[in-house]
């Protein structure tokens, strides 16, 4: 059997990019088997002012896309959240107090909370705390918004976070706060966008975390590096936006040649068997 591969964080733009059932075409032509879609703010998808019912329709759209993907044969868990960019960007651009951008990204979270209690969506992502130089006040109510959406995990649902990439003391202090919180369900909580050594502090510590799929990465990954981790690509699926870390068929072409070169082993831990324990899903 060729290696399948999963994509454990990745967007889909239907406004700007190439949309779900697109992506997730071009992905299963390449062996993709999952993928987890996470939502982008609304301003991404043209949906502006921004505010409460802005994020309630960005769940909407990013349901829909989970919809289309799943139309196109790959098992897919769907995600919303409250970006700690987002929080910059809505004192810079828009203009709000942070005092409002606090009220509204718990009130936000919370009502995901809700969401993924009832079915609607699987996980909470990405919440975290900005990986660029900003102003303390604004990393401190990520933070707090990170917290609230936390605790989500004692109710049975994911959080992918997005972190600054500090090594092991990034993994600790979420750590402290994990354990401030009482939290429990450790596994359920995922460190996105990973260094390798952060990967392996997570793993250590009893979190999940994701490193980016880029194909010379992944090359020196291979028999180097314990297969602790999942594999993503962080599509944005906007050609307007340079942030688009690999396409995940590329991603899924390399962990498959890695397969054929001696790393089979390796590549089916990072690609289906770390997916299927990390997201609960039936292996491929």
């Amino acid at each position: 059997m060729s290696l399948p591969v999963g994509d454990a964080h990745s967007h889909a733009n239907p406004a700007r990019g190439m949309g779900a059932a697109e992506i997730a075409r071009r992905f299963r032509g390449s062996g993709g088997w999952f993928m987890a879609i996470l939502s982008l703010n609304p301003w991404s998808y043209g949906i502006e002012p921004p505010g409460f019912e802005a994020y309630m329709r960005v769940v909407k759209l990013v349901v829909n896309e989970c919809s289309r993907a799943r139309e196109q044969g790959l098992t897919v868990k769907c995600f919303a959240g409250f970006h700690p960019a987002d929080v910059d960007k809505l004192v810079d651009r828009y203009r709000v107090r942070p005092e409002e951008v606090l009220r509204l990204g718990l009130r936000v979270v919370r009502e995901l909370r809700r969401l993924c209690r009832e079915g609607v969506i699987d996980g909470i992502g990405e919440v975290g705390r900005q990986h660029f130089k900003t102003m303390p006040e604004r990393v401190a109510i990520a933070a707090a918004i990170m917290e609230e959406a936390l605790q989500a995990v004692e109710e049975g649902c994911m959080v992918q976070l997005h972190l600054e990439q500090a090594g092991r003391a990034t993994v600790e202090t979420v750590n402290v706060t994990v354990s401030r919180l009482g939290l429990t369900k450790r596994s359920l909580i995922v460190f996105h966008h990973s260094t390798l050594a952060m990967a392996e502090a997570a793993a250590s510590l009893g979190y999940q975390a994701t490193v980016p799929g880029v194909p010379s990465l992944l090359e020196h990954a291979a028999g180097r590096t314990e297969p602790v981790f999942m594999v993503e690509s962080d599509f944005i699926d906007d050609p307007r936006r340079p942030g688009v870390v690999v396409y995940p068929w590329v991603m899924a072409e390399k962990v498959r040649e890695l397969a054929s070169k001696g790393y089979e082993e390796w590549a089916w831990r990072v690609a289906v068997d770390n997916i299927v324990k990390a997201f609960g899903v039936e292996p491929p």
